[in-house]
């Protein structure tokens, strides 16, 4: 054998070393992308459907204590439309996160409030959720951001 073929071989061999770890490289730097595209999106849907969700309970809530809708009509479609938006909303929420623990609470205080001689207590309950809401939707943005710019956040130490 050759000087020659043996830089050629040694050229082939490093070349198809390079080539095999740039494919791993490159595979898991896909999965990655992936991974954390998915998971962005959904955090995204996450919170809209959240948003969605925690408006139209405040809005059914303040409509129905103002409504006198009690007895008549209509009252069982609202009636049930509030149950089903506590108990999506509170599926919704990490039973662990501090903000999600304060909106759940607030979840099922609210409709207490419900009496129209309770109406002070009621809007302020609401704003409180409001409040509530909003920083969980921040807080929750801004793990979207960093996620989406620096990868999985359970990865970093």
């Amino acid at each position: 054998m050759e000087l020659k073929d043996i830089g050629l071989f040694a050229g082939v061999a490093v070349t198809f070393v390079l080539g095999v770890w740039n494919a791993i490289t490159n595979h898991r730097v896909s999965k990655r992308t992936t991974f954390v595209n998915t998971v962005t999106s959904q955090r995204i849907k996450w919170i809209e459907q959240l948003r969605q969700d925690i408006g139209a309970f405040s809005g059914l809530v303040y409509y129905w204590s103002h409504s006198e809708l009690e007895g008549k009509a209509g009252e069982g479609e609202v009636l049930k439309e509030l149950d089903r938006l506590r108990h999506v909303i509170r599926l919704r929420l990490n039973p662990a996160g501090e903000h999600d623990k304060k909106i759940e609470a607030l979840i099922e205080e609210i409709p207490h409030y419900t009496d129209p001689r309770r109406q002070k207590e009621l809007v302020d309950a609401l704003e409180r959720l409001t409040k509530s809401t909003q920083a969980l939707l921040k807080e929750e943005w801004d793990k979207v951001k960093r996620e989406s710019e620096h990868g999985p956040l359970s990865e970093r130490p």
